[in-house]
């Protein structure tokens, strides 16, 4: 009889603790992700701002279409976050366990027998599930939209190449070398314009006008000028040119021979392209250090976030600060320090000497290694 009730007794404690660890797995879970989205907010629009303004610069100012824009910045977004969520990850960890060491909580867990361990474990697995979808996000889905991003932009720039044009900055258009004082992206017009036609033999030919109008489509671009002059050298004696003046002339350049760019940059290329790359350049004996760089990186880079959490944990505890403000820039120093050692081992790596991988892989182990002893610390 006493047996079966201390079994009894058992198996109640046994569907208590396990109840408990629910409750407080499922407690730890909502202080983590609140802050974790607040901070992949905030860190992906800071990473965004450039792109905003660029954007903001090329709807106002150069008259591109806000469906276009919008594209543009779908399309950047994937990049950018290959870098914020791993940032997010180590702010959403330095809030949660910073808010329950303020509060005491810990000490209370502490008390009533439960190891830290598991107090710790569903921010660990969630962290480390984040670093295993960010391997597959960062090998495939953001070298896709960045390729997507270029093909995009370069339709945009082919249908109208000025909209490159800065004021009084030059611009390569086809044969031509163009420089303006004063540009209206919208109306077309321009002022003070200088033009230098580039030629294979020869000096080149220098135009100059005081106005102009630019008309562009998907064929062509025509330059229509206003009170100029053309001069130019004699290619036998550079001392004589020519100098003739006009008050219309102009410039079209046909757009049609323009053929968009095949070949992609190593940001563009998805895993198994990079691998394809590798072993044909390596046949033809040819260094590929920047290639295996970039092909570990994406790996490395998606685990940050595992080895964030691992850091942020007992840091977070350490500093028992409820303030966001503590957290996210603790957070923004220790990425900051990651970037730094990462930014460190991909330059020792491409120039071959140490291995890629290990390049790329050198700023985990050591914040990793760091955050797990620091973890044994804060537990003993």
């Amino acid at each position: 009889m006493y047996n079966h009730l201390e079994a009894e007794n058992r198996t109640l404690n046994h569907f208590s603790f396990v109840f408990k660890m629910k409750v407080l797995h499922r407690y730890i879970i909502t202080e983590f992700i609140p802050p974790t989205f607040l901070a992949l907010f905030v860190f992906t629009f800071v990473l965004t701002m450039e792109r905003i303004f660029e954007s903001i610069n090329l709807l106002i100012s150069k008259g591109v279409s806000l469906s276009s824009v919008l594209q543009l910045l779908g399309y950047a977004l994937p990049s950018i976050l290959v870098y914020s969520i791993p940032m997010a990850i180590l702010a959403g960890t330095l809030l949660c366990f910073g808010r329950l060491s303020s509060d005491n909580e810990i000490i209370a867990v502490q008390a009533s027998g439960v190891s830290l361990y598991s107090l710790f474990f569903p921010v660990i697995i969630l962290s480390f599930i984040v670093s295993i979808f960010l391997v597959s996000f960062n090998e495939r889905i953001a070298p896709q939209s960045y390729n997507q991003f270029r093909k995009l932009y370069y339709q945009i720039i082919h249908k109208n190449p000025v909209l490159k044009l800065e004021e009084r900055s030059f611009l390569e258009i086809k044969d031509y070398m163009l420089y303006v004082e004063k540009v209206k992206q919208k109306k077309g017009k321009l002022s003070g314009i200088i033009m230098y036609e580039m030629k294979k033999e020869g000096f080149p030919t220098l135009i100059t006008a005081q106005q102009g109008n630019m008309i562009s489509n998907e064929q062509q671009v025509v330059f229509r000028l206003f009170d100029g002059s053309i001069q130019q050298k004699d290619k036998d004696d550079p001392n004589k040119y020519s100098i003739t003046y006009f008050k219309n002339y102009d410039i079209s350049l046909d757009l049609t021979q323009t053929p968009p760019p095949k070949a992609k940059r190593i940001r563009q290329m998805e895993k198994s392209e990079l691998l394809q790359e590798i072993k044909r350049l390596k046949r033809d004996n040819i260094p590929t250090h920047s290639l295996e760089v970039e092909y570990h990186q994406r790996k490395s880079i998606a685990f940050a976030a595992f080895v964030f959490c691992l850091i942020g944990i007992p840091l977070g505890i350490k500093t028992r600060q409820k303030g966001k403000s503590i957290g996210f820039g603790l957070s923004l120093v220790l990425s900051l320090l990651y970037w730094f050692l990462l930014v460190e081992g991909i330059t020792l790596g491409e120039r071959g000497i140490i291995p890629p991988f290990f390049g790329v892989w050198i700023a985990n182990l050591i914040i990793g290694i760091a955050g797990t002893w620091m973890i044994y610390r804060t537990v003993k």
